[in-house]
């Protein structure tokens, strides 16, 4: 039986997050905050975007510095977090060294990250855009480096362990953040579009890759000739006008 979420723990369902340790500024100034909302945004180009809050710090030193790092930090960290995420860089000079916490710098883009980090992500900032109370900020992927724990394009969750962030109470209690992680790893690998599903898969599939073969040929992606062609490849499929505009719309963010 669901009940109704209160607004004020709606954000709360989509957590536990490993949060972005969001790091920017100068040799002069350094800063950085945990940011919970952040996401990958495109392959084509490299995409990642992170919000933040006008009044943070951090907001300030990514935008005067246009380029920032994310960091993955491992649990064994937790309790350096409160300089990291309760208080305010503007306020508390140098907190990130206050946390035990060490910032390097990418040779040669020139942005600050964690040396304690298990993971960071070097980002040129190419857009900002208002959404409610927050801004999003979109970076282009520099770079990406990861310590022994990422192999083979997966993490070894027997070594890194992430910290996670539960959300936190509400006042008049007293204030606490709750971080989690986990200690063993239950793992089950499945077949992709196992249980009879494969046939649809490659279906979806042939589809994105016969249309991709055909926009090779054309240079404008507007034209009727383009429109027809992709018309003719819906229809083999059984698909038809009702998803032609989506296609093509696929077919212009593919070229990045």
């Amino acid at each position: 039986m669901h009940r109704r979420v209160p607004q004020q723990f709606f954000d709360r369902i989509a957590y536990p997050v490993i949060p972005a340790f969001v790091v920017a500024g100068s040799r002069e100034r350094v800063g950085g905050m945990l940011a919970a909302w952040w996401s990958q945004l495109s392959f084509k180009p490299l995409l990642m975007g992170v919000l933040i809050a006008p009044e943070r710090f951090t907001y300030r030193l990514v935008s005067e510095a246009g380029k920032f790092s994310i960091n993955l930090i491992d649990f064994k960290y937790v309790d350096s977090m409160p300089y990291i995420g309760d208080v305010s860089e503007r306020f508390l000079v140098g907190k990130i060294g206050k946390a035990g916490l060490h910032v390097e710098w990418d040779g040669e883009t020139g942005i600050p990250y964690i040396a304690e980090s298990r993971a960071y992500i070097l980002l040129d900032l190419v857009d900002r855009r208002p959404y409610g109370d927050h801004d999003l900020f979109v970076g282009r992927v520099l770079g990406a480096y990861a310590d022994e724990a990422f192999r083979d394009g997966l993490w070894d969750l027997n070594v890194y362990r992430p910290l996670m962030y539960l959300g936190r109470s509400k006042r008049p209690a007293k204030v606490r953040r709750v971080y989690v992680t986990f200690d063993g790893v239950l793992r089950r690998e499945l077949d992709f579009a196992g249980g009879g599903l494969e046939r649809y898969s490659r279906r979806r599939y042939a589809v994105l890759n016969e249309l991709r073969r055909v926009a090779k040929d054309f240079q404008d992606l507007e034209g009727d000739v383009f429109r027809e062609k992709v018309l003719e490849v819906l229809k083999k499929y059984g698909l038809g006008e009702d998803d032609l505009e989506y296609y093509i719309e696929e077919l212009r963010r593919g070229r990045g």
